[in-house]
């Protein structure tokens, strides 16, 4: 039995070519990951302040507190606005690419289906923000199971 394979060229104005647009979504999310790796370094850093070196030992310190998750990640949401104003953005551009480009805003808008011009200038932006939303959560699940791991039961607050 033969598979279909997944296309994007449905998902955006006939003609267009979306690989710029999937490539800079791609890199504008891979920038947003990898600098909110610093998260790392602000969990290591609470986990640290929990313990004292005692003859070359760490104790945790009695009543330690860390800090909640919520605090040591709520900077980290700011490195995704130019992804997501980007591909707020290309709606705009998918628009504009009828007037500019192939001209033929006048045709998409006497299609029986008034619905297609609508459709395809905001269902690829549109798929490339939920997957991108997914992609985020599975990233700050997993860093809330590193901060599980690294950050003592009796010390969560």
């Amino acid at each position: 039995m033969l598979k279909k394979r997944f296309s994007f060229e449905k998902y955006f104005p006939p003609g267009y070519e979306y690989s710029k647009e999937r490539n800079t979504a791609g890199f504008l999310l891979g920038f947003g990951a990898v600098m909110s790796l610093h998260f790392f370094k602000n969990l290591l850093h609470a986990a640290d302040r929990l313990y004292d070196h005692v003859q070359w030992r760490r104790v945790l310190r009695a009543g330690a507190v860390a800090p909640p998750f919520r605090q040591l990640v709520e900077d980290q949401w700011m490195l995704y606005i130019p992804l997501f104003l980007f591909l707020a953005s290309m709606m705009l551009y998918h628009y504009f690419y009828y007037f500019h480009t192939t001209k033929s805003i006048y045709l998409m808008r006497r299609l029986p289906k008034r619905s297609v011009l609508f459709k395809s200038c905001v269902q690829g932006p549109l798929l490339y923000m939920g997957a991108s939303a997914a992609l985020l959560g599975v990233l700050y699940l997993s860093y809330y199971g590193a901060y599980r791991l690294v950050i003592p039961a009796e010390c969560l607050p």
